[in-house]
């Protein structure tokens, strides 16, 4: 018996709900494996955006370019992550599925630089076709293994499959950035509606501290990636040494350190069981991820401002690189004090900053000084919450770890 019962856990499962109970459910080695991949295409992206803005291509229609790729990577493995967090069986069928979507990760990273450069997406549609066929399989499965969760799996499948059909339209015959914005709303859609099921009962079950660290580990890798343009200007120090670069180094790093510290700050896990909380923590994530991958684009660009590499003023590279972190401080306000319902000042506290940073842009080593500003607010944070544990006799501890 315990011959049929692995093989069959081996080979192939009934896609049918996870229990959400269930206790210790972290990111598997797959999702993992699947992460490192998808960061090799946001990294190319980057790179084609720091070329764009260090040369002075066309700025707006490079930032445009910036924020619908980064979509066209993040949505299918935002999509199947959550899939992932309600049905993953770590079967054969699951795992399958899942390479497939690694394939099409690397033939859309393949196609990141002629889609930037002169608009041309048929590869990145290939590897979003290629993505996209698999997740659509696994709704089907799971329609036809869980009576419960039929009606909402046909809804994704019809949906995603409609919508795909629009796009692979779109690229070969009516490219237009109008028609694009439009697809991209209509693909936040389909999960909306998939999941207004008159009876909430049958809604997809998701695990939310599974969730939570899955988008937590991505912040993680692509503020890592940010962090490679510090390494860059750590190399540019010791080659061509300077004082502004010096000091552009060491606000890089506070302000990194700082971005990492206040996106885990807080866990959200318990607000997120409301559809409508959960839907703006999942799509704010997106605005997180590209404005923390825009920071490291635009400290590279400082960086070959600083050098003679780039035609950019410096003016315009800090301000860039302070919009940059001002969207990520206004998104992570967006994805957690807000939701969170914080009172006070600390409810504005991030916004407040966010408002400082385009202040300070137009001061002398105005990167440096944003990065003090970030660190003097970590330690106003850590300071409250120490007070806070001491009125409740309990221990301190960060709340990224927080209790169950």
């Amino acid at each position: 018996m315990k011959s049929e019962k692995s093989t069959k856990s081996v080979l192939i499962n009934p896609l049918v709900a996870r229990d959400i109970r269930e206790t210790h459910r972290s990111a598997s080695p797959l999702e993992l494996f699947y992460d490192l991949i998808l960061v090799i295409a946001i990294a190319s992206l980057a790179a084609e955006f720091h070329h764009a803005l260090s040369q002075v291509h066309d700025v707006a229609h490079a930032i445009g370019m910036f924020f619908l790729i980064f979509f066209c990577i993040w949505w299918p493995w935002n999509t199947y992550t959550w899939f992932a967090s309600g049905y993953d069986t770590d079967d054969a069928q699951f795992r399958l599925a899942t390479f497939m979507q690694m394939i099409g990760v690397m033939v859309i990273t393949t196609g990141v630089k002629p889609a930037f450069s002169d608009g041309q997406f048929l590869i990145m549609m290939i590897g979003y076709v290629i993505m996209r066929i698999p997740y659509v399989l696994l709704w089907l499965k799971v329609a036809y293994d869980d009576a419960a969760s039929r009606p909402t799996a046909l809804r994704y499948a019809i949906g995603v499959s409609v919508v795909q059909t629009c796009w692979t339209l779109s690229v070969l015959y009516f490219n237009s950035w109008i028609l694009f914005i439009a697809l991209i709303f209509f693909e936040l859609l389909v999960p909306y509606f998939a999941e207004k099921a008159a009876d909430k009962k049958k809604n997809t079950k998701y695990h939310f501290d599974h969730i939570e660290e899955r988008l937590g580990l991505l912040t993680i890798i692509v503020l890592g990636e940010s962090v490679l343009a510090s390494v860059h200007a750590f190399e540019k120090v010791i080659a061509h040494f300077s004082a502004d670069l010096a000091m552009l180094v060491a606000g890089t790093i506070m302000i990194l350190f700082s971005m990492w510290w206040l996106y885990f700050d807080d866990k959200v896990e318990s607000v997120l069981e409301s559809k409508n909380k959960a839907f703006l923590w999942g799509y704010g994530h997106y605005l997180i991820y590209v404005f923390a991958t825009a920071v490291g684009a635009l400290i590279s660009v400082n960086v070959d401002v600083l050098t003679a590499h780039s035609s950019m003023s410096q003016s315009d590279a800090v301000l860039g690189l302070s919009v940059a972190i001002a969207g990520y401080l206004i998104s992570v306000w967006l994805c957690h004090d807000f939701l969170l319902k914080k009172t006070g000042l600390q409810k504005y506290e991030l916004l407040l900053l966010a408002l400082c940073v385009i202040g300070i842009a137009a001061l002398f080593h105005s990167i440096f000084l944003i990065g003090l500003a970030f660190v003097l607010l970590n330690i106003l944070r850590l300071f409250r919450r120490h007070r806070a544990y001491q009125q409740q006799n309990l221990p301190l501890q960060n709340s990224a770890q927080g209790t169950k």
